[in-house]
């Protein structure tokens, strides 16, 4: 393939720093005024919202660690991104067999992490800075080493036995049934102790919690009431669909077969899953300020999704989209097919999420990428990331094209104290790369992951020197989510750009000003004509292009290779 740029027939061409420099200095001057929202409008509807790792965020005491302060000492950057929230990965004492997912006090800080008073400070801080912070609260199971496992597995008759699933096996010494856990291997782990079995979707050290017993119910929001009343604006919620299993525990008659392990209809989204959902939405709507459930609802299909928010919007505030999530291949066709019916047809009153990157994702800079243009790339799914309606996330990093890891650099990751275990989704959760240093700026000390090769070029200090970054490119972006009618609230349209490589919808607000957003996820060169809009459509100015630009004077357009244009439009 050749990698030779053909000339194009493009008018008004202004190069892509200057537009960037002016559209960050002006925007809130000159975009079009948001409208007025009304009394019913959530701050979580239209959020941003930033994923931190926390032990790959900023290290402050030189344990080469990140901690609660660390977060507390960047806030000022997040807040010049234009970050509206933060989700924290779990920052509880832990024995790291999941890296804080396996939880042995849910209201408490790990040592690693700082102390509760860390954790004020940090909520008081952010909220000087209109920021607010979602706790990620992990309901379908405990750490084995939680006091109340340990006192569950104690004996038969022991008070919290039933706060989890404890079954007999079978005759000939065989787990209760054939179920298989999400990580590998049988759900069920015998205890010799008593010769009875428990149950793990997770790891052996992760046993599920038995929500069907009211003391649990009750233990786990009172866990809820503590992180609210010291100022949690809300939580993530982990793994929700898997809170229920069918009560018969029956064989799986297909456990090779049918649906992934965790998406059978014996472990997922079960109705009592809903019932609580809905409890725990109206504990938080009993606390000021919008507090908000974002939740890890993986769903098999949009219908299961759409049921995750309740029949009255009642349950789930904002369920993770999983079936763009999981997305990892540069696909206009599927992207529309995804993000149209996300948008249209999710149903009335439910507010999508959109992302990409997380903790359990390959970085989207490396999934999408082609290994030549992942940096035209990253820009590119950050514009069909960004200019959604509803809410977005964005991982620590992504916003400085930030990588997965490469193996060898992975492979050489030491075990040692910090780092307990290998998890090869740690090729994600590298430190953050702020400065083109031996440590990144992350810490005075060495970290618990090795500091990526690639942070000379893709860090923190570089990118913001640097007009045509692809920080700068999610910096405007942000800009205009917050300063732009269309953007803000504008409503989603769909376009037909009569080619399957070429992605493009459109952003109308309420006046019938708006924009069309046009994505070329190809290596080619593309000449398109745009379907689907009114035939007085009037166009405008360019808003952002990457990699170069081009007023639109009709529905007609040229974009070069993975070419980004988002262009003012007029409908009236």
């Amino acid at each position: 393939m050749s990698n030779a740029i053909p000339a194009y027939k493009l008018n008004r061409l202004v190069p892509q720093w200057l537009l960037l420099a002016a559209l960050a200095i002006s925007l809130p001057l000159c975009a079009a005024a948001p409208t007025k929202a009304p009394e019913k409008e959530k701050w979580w509807q239209h959020a941003v919202i930033y994923e931190i790792y926390i032990r790959s965020f900023q290290d402050s005491n030189g344990d080469g660690i990140g901690d609660l302060n660390g977060i507390s000492q960047r806030l000022d950057y997040l807040k010049g991104l234009g970050i509206d929230a933060i989700w924290i990965t779990p920052f509880y004492p832990s024995p790291n067999a999941d890296f804080g997912y396996d939880v042995s006090d849910y209201t408490n800080v790990s040592k690693d992490y700082g102390t509760l008073a860390d954790w004020d400070n940090l909520v008081r801080e952010a909220n000087k800075r209109g920021i607010r912070i979602l706790v990620d609260f992990v309901l379908n199971h405990s750490s084995d080493q939680h006091p109340w496992f340990q006192e569950s597995r104690k004996s038969k008759d022991n008070p919290k036995r039933d706060w989890y699933v404890w079954r007999n096996g079978n005759a000939d010494g065989t787990p209760p049934n054939n179920w298989r856990s999400i990580f590998g291997g049988s759900t069920w782990t015998l205890d010799p102790a008593t010769n009875q079995w428990y149950y793990h979707i997770f790891l052996a050290q992760q046993p599920d919690l038995n929500w069907r017993n009211p003391e649990v119910r009750k233990a786990m929001f009172d866990v809820a009431r503590f992180w609210l009343k010291r100022g949690a604006a809300g939580f993530r919620l982990d793994a929700t669909a898997t809170m229920f299993e069918d009560e018969t525990y029956p064989n799986d008659p297909n456990i090779d077969g049918g649906p992934p392990v965790h998406l059978k209809s014996y472990n997922s989204s079960l109705p009592e899953v809903n019932s609580t959902l809905k409890e725990l939405h109206s504990l938080l709507a009993s606390f000021p300020d919008d507090r908000v459930i974002l939740a890890e609802s993986v769903t098999a299909d949009l219908k299961n999704l759409a049921a995750a928010y309740g029949k009255n919007h009642d349950e789930i505030q904002l369920p993770m989209n999983f079936l763009i999530g999981d997305m990892n291949k540069l696909d206009a066709s599927a992207f529309k097919k995804q993000f149209d019916a996300a948008n249209l047809t999710l149903g009335a009153g439910n507010t999508p999420v959109f992302f990409f990157s997380s903790h359990d994702h390959t970085r989207q800079w490396t999934g999408f990428g082609d290994g030549e243009h992942n940096d035209q790339i990253a820009k590119l799914t950050a514009a069909l990331n960004l200019a959604q309606p509803g809410t977005t996330l964005m991982y620590y990093g992504e916003e400085i094209g930030m990588g997965d890891m490469k193996a060898q650099e992975l492979a050489a990751a030491a075990i040692s104290s910090k780092r307990p275990r290998a998890d090869d989704r740690d090729r994600v959760r590298s430190p953050m790369q702020w400065e083109p240093t031996a440590t990144a700026g992350f810490s005075t000390a060495t970290p618990w992951l090795p500091v990526q090769a690639i942070t000379a070029k893709y860090n923190v200090l570089e990118q913001q020197r640097d007009p045509q970054s692809i920080y700068h490119w999610y910096l405007a972006l942000n800009k205009l989510r917050k300063a732009d009618a269309a953007f803000n609230r504008g409503e989603y349209r769909a376009i037909d750009t009569g080619d399957k490589d070429v992605f493009a919808f459109a952003r109308v607000a309420t006046t019938g000003e708006g924009a069309i957003v046009v994505l070329n996820c190809s290596a080619q060169a593309k000449e398109l004509h745009l379907n689907g809009l009114p035939a007085k459509t009037q166009f405008g100015d360019v808003i952002l292009a990457s990699p170069t630009l081009a007023k639109m004077e009709s529905p007609k357009l040229s974009l070069e290779p993975y070419g980004v244009v988002i262009n003012r439009i007029s409908i009236k």
